[in-house]
């Protein structure tokens, strides 16, 4: 190993002798610069950072310029140092500062002002002795400058440091929420895309969800959305910001949402905007509204798993109107795409239990399809275990109106019984006894 990086050291010395230009890259002394950078680079990757100091600080001062590695080899040095003099706060606090301008000289030499920001504000987050304000500081311009490219540990530490500047009531509420609403956005649209870095973002949006607990309430979120609204109407990106996160947080009541899914339906027209105005128009009892909202997302939609929502939908908004046949085959539609998808079997089991009063000649037939609609119940939750409570709180309401044990007798059946649910449903099911 020591002969191979001999023969590379003289190469390179003869290279960069041959080469004038080369000096202002490498530094007065190349030879030793290289020497340097190739010492201290072994020793990092065996992590022997005890050993890599010494080169690396030479490779430092001597050419800063060399190469970007000096920097990003420098920062796990120093967060070493840290670790190493953990109860010395004040040489931990030394050696954070020397972290700090050593993120400084990074983008002095090699640009990238943004994202380097990012990388400085997170590893500062790291340390209870670090300057919050500045953190905070840094970590605020990198992610609006670097917006949906900002890294996973940016998007974290932004909306960490928020929240701390909170407990130190150098924050209020709202601007807490304001940079949740951001983070959230940046860190949505990553986990939809298909890359290698996707699990670092599945992992930060847990953890911000985690952080954002103590402010999840409706009422602070649809504060600060209505107030935000009312400044800026018209901006699109608000108006999707308003609409994902109001609907993540089951806050889809509030009358800013609703606004804000209309305007965005006007403005830009799409799969999700046409949920949303369907959903709204159901809770209007708008129901034609609401279906043709759903198939208009249907026609938009651009993945499986939207159209298996969408398809839900169109279901709800059917049942809703009273067509209860219809109602049944988009849900089945949804689950022809999500099979596993018990939300859409328990719909069905509803729809069966809300044509008791429209099928049947006689108590006993009308109380059969509260049998049919437990099938589904069980179903649902044997396919869908997230759905297992609800199934399970339906099962034990609707077997409350199942026939008696005289009118299965008096209609010639017995419990256990196969029976053939009639009328649109023309299903077979078993006699259940209340």
């Amino acid at each position: 190993m020591k002969s191979l990086l001999f023969l590379f050291l003289a190469f390179m010395s003869a290279v960069l002798s041959a080469n004038p230009l080369a000096n202002g890259k490498f530094g007065a002394d190349s030879v030793q610069c290289v020497t340097n950078i190739s010492l201290y680079r072994e020793y990092v990757k065996q992590k022997n950072y005890d050993d890599a100091l010494t080169p690396w600080r030479k490779a430092y001062q001597l050419c800063p310029k060399a190469t970007k590695n000096i920097y990003i080899d420098g920062a796990k040095l120093y967060k070493h140092l840290i670790k190493q003099n953990k109860g010395n706060e004040e040489v931990q606090k030394a050696y954070l500062d020397s972290l700090e301008r050593l993120y400084d000289n990074r983008i002095a030499n090699f640009g990238k002002e943004n994202y380097v920001l990012g990388l400085k504000g997170s590893d500062m987050m790291k340390y209870s002795f670090s300057d919050l304000d500045k953190a905070f500081s840094y970590l605020k311009q990198s992610v609006e400058g670097q917006q949906v490219k900002s890294k996973a540990t940016a998007l974290f530490s932004y909306f960490k440091a928020a929240t701390e500047k909170y407990k130190a009531k150098t924050f209020d509420k709202a601007q807490v929420l304001e940079v949740y609403a951001i983070v959230a956005d940046f860190l949505d649209a990553n986990i939809a895309k298909e890359s290698k870095s996707k699990k670092f973002y599945v992992q930060a949006a847990e953890n911000v969800e985690k952080l954002f607990v103590p402010f999840a309430t409706c009422d602070d979120l649809v504060a600060m959305f209505a107030a935000k609204y009312q400044e800026t109407p018209d901006d699109i990106n608000l108006l999707k910001r308003i609409v994902k996160v109001l609907g993540k947080k089951d806050c889809s009541d509030a009358e800013v949402y609703f606004s804000a899914a209309r305007k965005l339906h006007e403005i830009e027209p799409s799969a999700l905007s046409a949920y949303n105005m369907g959903n709204l128009s159901i809770k209007k009892n708008k129901t034609s509204d609401a279906i043709s909202f759903f198939k208009q997302a249907i026609e938009l939609s651009e993945t499986v798993a939207d159209k298996a929502n969408c398809y839900y939908g169109l279901s709800a908004a059917y049942f809703k109107s009273g067509n209860n046949s219809t109602a049944r085959s988009y849900a089945y539609k949804a689950l022809e795409i999500s099979p596993k998808w018990g939300k859409s079997m328990i719909l069905i089991g509803d729809v069966y239990a809300a044509s008791a009063n429209e099928c049947g000649s006689n108590s006993f037939e009308s109380a059969m399809l509260y049998s049919a609609a437990i099938d589904k119940f069980i179903a649902a939750k044997n396919m869908d275990s997230s759905v297992a409570d609800l199934a399970n709180k339906k099962i034990a309401t609707y077997s409350k109106y199942l026939p008696s044990n005289e009118d299965a007798f008096f209609n010639g059946y017995k419990e256990g019984d196969s029976y053939n649910v009639g009328c649109w449903i023309n299903e077979s099911t078993k006699v259940r006894i209340k």
